[in-house]
């Protein structure tokens, strides 16, 4: 029988299923609503100022199934670009710190920390 993953084992492999396809072509293979209620929680790269959470939240309004150039399947959230007006794919760009929602909540201020923290350290 197959282990189950624990949410962040699963946060990191999505993690490096982005990063590897961060350069690749890729291809929305199928779109599905996503239910309300759920969204995309990113950390400020700067330490916040006193006072601010230092993490924000985009409301999530489908998932996508998308194919990197090399065949490499991943699904992903999409939210609308408030420039565009379009849809984007939601790709960690080093900042992700996951999902949250309706019934699941994670201490996020403590998360954004942790995560600017590590970026730290890994610059040379």
């Amino acid at each position: 029988m197959a282990e189950m993953k624990q949410p962040e084992d699963l946060q990191e492999g999505i993690r490096e299923q982005l990063e590897t396809s961060e350069d690749q072509e890729l291809h929305i293979l199928q779109i599905m609503p996503a239910l309300p209620g759920w969204g995309a929680v990113w950390g400020t790269r700067e330490e916040p100022a006193q006072g601010e959470p230092g993490f924000f939240t985009e409301p999530i309004v489908c998932w996508a199934l998308v194919e990197a150039g090399d065949g490499h399947r991943f699904v992903t959230a999409m939210a609308p670009d408030l420039e565009t007006s379009e849809l984007r794919l939601m790709l960690d760009r080093g900042n992700f710190l996951g999902y949250a929602t309706p019934s699941y909540s994670l201490d996020w201020m403590q998360r954004a920390s942790n995560k600017r923290a590590e970026s730290q350290l890994s610059q040379p």
